[in-house]
């Protein structure tokens, strides 16, 4: 009886040996890119912090005349 399922010693994942020796996992993985693509940043914290910074303080206004507006 022979065994005609291949294992791959990275990721241990198994194929049939017809579909060829290199495992189709670890062969169609994408390498990790180098460059950060993260621009973004919550509560002011990413590049374009100056800009987020005048949103939230126009929505902090807002919510502050609304509430006053309920109140009084």
């Amino acid at each position: 009886m022979s065994n005609n399922f291949l294992t791959c010693k990275n990721c241990d994942f198994e194929w049939h040996r017809k579909d060829g020796t290199s495992c189709p996992i670890c062969t169609n993985k994408k390498k990790p890119e180098t460059k950060n693509d993260y621009r973004g940043g919550m509560f002011g914290t990413g590049e374009n912090a100056e800009r987020l910074k005048k949103y939230y303080q126009a929505l902090g206004i807002i919510a502050l005349v609304y509430i006053l507006y309920l109140v009084f």
